[in-house]
């Protein structure tokens, strides 16, 4: 199992390098404007997906040319290579998100270039990094009867959480509901939850917290700076608007730690007295509500009827979180 925990803390590093590029990329649109194909903040998120597929290249390379490992699960692909399922499934994203990204390419020469996450090539690209964060979370799961793999999950869903909103800029509209608020709610709660029922960690809950946390905070810190750098390196000016403000960690919840103290206060509880599923549920709607209204008061655009189907939807969430949990939990056993 070596190759693949080295694989999926790998899978780690890429994540978190792409989203990186991601959030400089948004930033340098709003602050500057104009770029090409090829600037910095581009080929850094094209860095993180390359650094995601040639890790599973990498790891199916070794399962197919090494001797087999009982304790690895694995799929005859084309004939001649064994690969573990999570490496597939997430090298499989990483590629079409490369293509993806020739596509956008091509857009990019025949429109121009925009800064709307609702491009075609965006949102396929954006649909890739959502598979290649499916892949990622059964690549640690199935290393859960380890530390590392279990701290590993909790990390990689807070930091995956994190560049998933970007994913939800194109949720179309939706009647009654502020959409934005109300999906990043529902995705909020869903990384919170499946952590929770696949590790039954209070702590590791916590460390989802901390790491979505730790990423946003970064991207405060450091985008506005570097962007500045960056322009300033190309004699490029600054839009006349602009004050300094960290644009996708503005825009993405700052109440995912209280929330994530929440859901794991809720999963000691229900430890405690026998009914964890139960805590986990009421935890995930009230959960849900405070994430929705947080995002909303942060948008200046309070909206009650987003809070209500907030709770309401983040209950359902949370029950479907628990019961995806089964097959990730199963991943780690042969």
């Amino acid at each position: 199992m070596k190759a693949e925990r080295i694989g999926a803390w790998m899978l780690m590093v890429g994540a978190s390098i792409a989203i990186f590029g991601l959030t400089w990329d948004i930033q340098w649109h709003t602050d500057v404007g104009p770029d090409t194909f090829f600037t910095a903040p581009h080929l850094v998120m094209y860095i993180g997906s390359a650094t995601t597929g040639l890790t599973c290249l990498a790891v199916v390379l070794y399962r197919t040319f090494r001797r087999p490992d009982p304790d690895v699960r694995t799929v005859k692909v084309l004939g001649t290579f064994r690969a573990p399922i999570p490496f597939l499934i997430t090298g499989l994203a990483a590629a079409a998100e490369l293509m993806y990204g020739l596509t956008d390419l091509w857009w990019h020469t025949v429109y121009g270039f925009d800064a709307t996450p609702t491009s075609p090539p965006h949102v396929a690209m954006s649909l890739c990094f959502l598979i290649e964060a499916v892949g990622g979370v059964m690549a640690f799961a199935s290393l859960r009867e380890s530390r590392s793999g279990r701290v590993g999950l909790a990390a990689y869903v807070g930091l995956s959480v994190y560049g998933q909103i970007f994913l939800l800029l194109s949720t179309p509209p939706l009647p009654l509901v502020a959409a934005l608020p109300f999906a990043v709610s529902l995705l909020c709660v869903l990384g919170l939850i499946l952590v929770a029922a696949v590790t039954r960690s209070p702590g590791l809950v916590m460390v989802t917290g901390l790491s979505y946390a730790a990423i946003q905070g970064i991207t405060w810190v450091l985008n506005p700076p570097i962007t500045r750098a960056y322009a300033d390196s190309l004699g490029l000016p600054f839009r006349d608007y602009v004050d300094g403000t960290p644009v996708y960690a503005a825009f993405s919840p700052f109440v995912m730690l209280p929330v994530a103290l929440l859901v794991a206060g809720a999963l000691a509880v229900g430890k405690r007295f026998g009914s964890v599923k139960g805590a986990v549920m009421g935890s995930g709607a009230i959960g849900a509500a405070l994430v929705a209204f947080g995002h909303l008061l942060q948008l200046d655009a309070m909206d009650v009827a987003t809070i209500v189907a907030a709770t309401v939807f983040g209950a359902v969430v949370a029950l479907a979180a628990w019961r995806m949990s089964a097959p990730l939990r199963n991943l780690a056993e042969v």
